[in-house]
């Protein structure tokens, strides 16, 4: 994109901590200007500044999270010997957010992640009976859940039934696990006219979580995308660097995610956890580590870099 030929582009940031990530956001929205990268002019940012609180345990280590509001939510407290068994299963969305999810709880070294997903994941395809099965082998207590794309169309078409499968395997889940996380699926470009269905899935998603003490449902419009739940491309630290939260593909925004976008998901399934299981972090800076070097983070080649793929 030249200088002659400007687009408007709503960006969302995220002040989030430069050394620290042991800490939970309480946020605030205002605006200001963002020079423009050499090929993309960005003439107006929408900035989510994070106030950081750290807390600690009587030990001295640092709980992610402000506190937990009240003790009778509570499971049990994980140990070194006693670690929470978490299993991530979805789509490829989800694929690209496991690693984040596996980095932020297991640097509490009371937990242990087992990644499952990968593309083409959906409730409605063939197979996933048998995907889900196999799981839940190793009967994890908490159990992510981050899909939707590959239901859109049967959604739109049959949606009580698409309830009634989500309500079994929920049911099904709950016969091993104590908990699950039910991620949305995040903004999509708007040139991939998806938001209609999305919005109807996350809808269905979160209705259903609300009436199911053992599901929590994280928003992906608030991690990820504009004041109105809009699908943006780049996130801003604290350290002042601008980190790319969703891939380009052949110079168009694509709807999977940079190692950026994947911490702000991991951060936020982490909290969730921690509500019901106590966890300490032991390791900082874990949403920079070795994992954001993964091959699927450079697929395609330069997706993820800061300046968008021509």
């Amino acid at each position: 994109m030249t200088s002659t030929a400007r687009q408007e582009i709503t960006t969302q940031t995220a002040r989030l901590p430069t050394l620290t990530s042991t800490s939970s956001p309480n946020l605030t929205f205002f605006t200001e200007d963002l020079t423009p990268a050499s090929s993309l002019l960005i003439e107006k940012e929408v900035v989510l500044e994070t106030t950081l609180l750290d807390t600690q345990s009587d030990n001295g280590e640092k709980s992610e999270t402000e506190s937990v509001d009240s003790s009778e939510n509570i499971i049990r407290t994980p140990t070194e010997n006693e670690p929470l068994s978490v299993v991530t299963i979805g789509d490829s969305v989800s694929y690209d957010a496991d690693l984040a999810i596996k980095a932020v709880l297991e640097s509490t070294k009371t937990v242990n992640v087992e990644n499952r997903s990968f593309g083409g994941v959906g409730l409605t395809q063939k197979g996933f009976q048998g995907y889900l099965k196999e799981s839940l082998e190793n009967e994890p207590e908490v159990m992510t859940v981050m899909i939707g794309g590959w239901d859109l169309a049967f959604a739109e078409e049959n949606q009580k039934e698409y309830e009634q499968i989500i309500e079994n395997s929920i049911e099904e889940i709950l016969k091993v696990s104590s908990l699950i996380i039910w991620i949305g699926m995040p903004p999509t470009p708007e040139g991939e006219g998806l938001e209609e269905n999305r919005h109807l899935v996350n809808q269905i998603y979160r209705e259903i979580s609300d009436r199911k003490i053992e599901v929590e449902f994280i928003d992906t419009d608030e991690l990820l995308g504009s004041e109105q739940g809009a699908f943006v491309r780049f996130l801003t630290g604290l350290d002042g660097k601008t980190y790319q939260i969703r891939k380009v593909r052949n110079g168009k925004d694509d709807g999977h995610l940079c190692p950026f976008g994947a911490a702000v998901i991991g951060r936020s399934v982490f909290e969730k956890i921690e509500e019901r299981f106590p966890l300490f972090t032991k390791e900082d800076n874990w949403w920079l580590g070795e994992w954001t070097k993964d091959q699927r983070y450079d697929d395609p080649t330069g997706g993820c870099s800061y300046i968008p793929v021509e």
